[in-house]
């Protein structure tokens, strides 16, 4: 089985179609932290302050192994004693982590040793050593121009909610020859990656999450994606054609379970709306319902709920009763609870057979761990 490497798996493309913190792998960490803040979405703990943003990573210092870091009572502490507590201390944290951190923490790990070993036999192949053809790759990106950088700003007005070029630049700046070094490394990578036949045989951790009516797809399909939505996030909205074309792709693969999570505290009508859509599933109407509300792109009033139902033809009376008296308020505070305890805090969220799914949010992205679940179910 061929597993290619994305390179969504550096977080950076998570971070951008996502309505919450992700986990962004360590090698990616110094250059995206100052864009942290500024490009997370729908989540209640995301803050937008500039002020955070810092300018990057400081300039690598030349430090060897056999360098004294510190003395204790006479005796010299080198740096290579220092780093091998380092090490311990990051296996000591890494252990704290829930199962699924510690499987994608691995599954990252694994996909750089893959990636390690294809560029140390092309090094071999060149005469030249590994350092050295990074390097070559590295400095093949080239540096953005200003202009590149003022276009990337101008391009991106919701990722930068409307901090000042001048305290971005920097951050932009990294950001750009970050994707261009990816880019030019899975150049030379990839095509040799395309010929590799390796697979994750470490069984990744699974959440037991219960589906609930609101199932579309073939019924017996042995993939489930489950989705925690909210009808006012902007990812979610964007998330649905996703999950439609993923649909169209695996028409007999692959079905789809929709669970409210109501980000309350920072969507007004995101419950509301997942109450009413309840009330127009009691009327058998729950998917166009559902999609109309999308098509709203998060702006949303009760009175639009109510048009929303007439115009799909629901008894107005009926729709409206069942939402004042709020009938299906414990349903949704069911699947929030369920959202909480697989650990979700924000929207949208997905678990492909009971595996979070921390991926680049489109139908490429999402095939791919689909392809990966459907090989493990066939023992390929």
């Amino acid at each position: 089985m061929k597993t290619i490497l994305d390179s969504s798996s550096t977080g950076v493309s998570r971070l951008l179609h996502s309505c919450r913190p992700t986990f962004i792998s360590v090698g990616t960490v110094a250059i995206v932290i100052g864009l942290w803040t500024l490009l997370t979405g729908c989540s209640p703990q995301a803050t937008t302050s500039p002020a955070s943003v810092d300018a990057g990573p400081p300039d690598e210092a030349t430090v060897h192994d056999d360098d004294v870091a510190m003395v204790i009572d006479g005796r010299e502490i080198t740096v290579a004693e220092i780093d091998e507590h380092m090490k311990d201390q990051f296996m000591t944290e890494f252990r704290r982590q829930p199962a699924d951190k510690q499987y994608t923490l691995r599954e990252t790990a694994a996909k750089g040793l893959v990636q390690k070993m294809i560029v140390e036999g092309e090094a071999k192949k060149r005469g030249m050593s590994a350092d050295e053809l990074l390097e070559q790759i590295s400095d093949s990106a080239g540096t953005p121009t200003d202009d590149e950088i003022e276009t990337w700003y101008k391009a991106n007005p919701n990722r930068v909610r409307g901090a000042q070029l001048e305290d971005l630049a920097s951050q932009i700046e990294q950001l750009i020859l970050s994707e261009r070094r990816i880019t030019a490394l899975n150049e030379i990578v990839d095509p040799i990656l395309e010929k590799t036949s390796w697979r994750m045989v470490l069984a990744p951790p699974r959440t037991d999450l219960d589906t609930t009516r609101l199932v579309r797809g073939t019924a017996d399909a042995p993939i489930t994606i489950m989705t925690f939505s909210d009808y006012q996030c902007p990812y979610c909205i964007l998330a649905e054609p996703v999950l439609d074309e993923v649909l169209e792709r695996y028409p007999d693969k692959v079905r789809v379970a929709h669970r409210h999570f109501p980000l309350e505290s920072i969507h007004a009508f995101a419950r509301p709306a997942a109450e009413a859509s309840m009330c127009a599933e009691a009327q058998g109407k729950f998917w166009e319902y559902h999609q109309a509300i999308f098509n709203l792109s998060g702006k949303l009033s009760k009175d639009s709920l109510a048009k929303i139902g007439s115009d799909l033809g629901l008894d107005i009376e009926e729709l409206n009763a069942c939402i004042d008296e709020r009938r299906f308020k414990e349903f949704v505070d069911t699947d929030f609870a369920a959202g909480r305890a697989a650990g979700v805090t924000g929207t949208p969220s997905f678990f492909i057979n009971g595996v979070a799914y921390n991926g680049s949010r489109d139908a490429d992205g999402m095939s791919k761990q689909i392809d990966l679940e459907l090989a493990r179910i066939e023992g390929r």
